[in-house]
């Protein structure tokens, strides 16, 4: 692993050891339920808030102490691990497959968490999935993305597991008009050790499809562009 993988599995371990490894955490039911925003109903009928790390109502439930830590995290048996990478038929980039034999079968990370290699909606089924809807135009990138990570509303993080630095892929639907979809496909600018490093700092934003205005391209949108979103 390289100086930066090192420094982000220790970022990522002290998340998961102090129980705060997902973006959606639920507040305790009953509490909190005034006003707008997004909420579950709990076993016993009464509503949970839903609160998104980062945002100024998490961190005023953090500081209230609201939000209980997270159970602890199981990681992926060796086994599994090697099962995935022989079906791949190459190695995973190795900051994930030390998440993975560490930190936890999936589960933590991004959005709804990092796919595991076990378990329902694992990282094997989705890739195996992907071999057989994929779009004609997709079929050359197919076996090398790796779908890593769900954002919902069909937006999708991948790992280019045949390059050396493990760069990052996304699809978003949302935008892509209909005669020519597969420009929802798209490349972005980081590796997966930066992405998570963001994630970690917290300045990691969901990936987007936009409209170059001056192109006229479909392309991913850039730092600013996310953050004027």
């Amino acid at each position: 692993m390289t100086a930066l993988d090192d420094r982000v599995f220790e970022a990522i371990r002290a998340r998961v050891d102090s129980g705060d490894y997902l973006d959606e955490r639920l507040g305790p039911p009953g509490v909190d339920t005034d006003g707008g925003g997004a909420f579950q109903v709990a076993p016993d009928g009464r509503l949970q808030r839903v609160y998104w790390r980062g945002s100024p109502e998490y961190l005023a439930a953090h500081a209230a102490g609201l939000l209980e830590p997270l159970p602890p995290l199981t990681p992926a048996p060796e086994s599994a691990v090697r099962e995935c990478e022989t079906l791949l038929g190459r190695p995973l980039p190795r900051l994930l497959r030390r998440c993975y034999l560490e930190l936890g079968d999936g589960g933590f990370g991004p959005a709804y968490g990092i796919r595991g290699v076990t378990g329902e909606d694992n990282i094997i089924d989705a890739y195996r999935e992907q071999q057989r809807s994929w779009l004609e135009e997709w079929r050359p990138m197919a076996e090398r993305l790796l779908p890593v990570c769900d954002w919902g509303c069909g937006i999708t993080s991948f790992i280019d597991i045949g390059d050396p630095d493990a760069r990052m892929w996304a699809i978003d639907p949302n935008p892509a008009p209909a005669d020519d979809y597969a420009v929802a496909l798209f490349p972005q600018d980081l590796g997966f050790g930066e992405w998570m490093l963001r994630w970690v700092e917290g300045t990691l934003r969901q990936p987007l499809l936009v409209r170059d205005e001056i192109t006229g391209e479909w392309r991913g949108a850039t730092d600013l562009e996310q953050g004027v979103v």
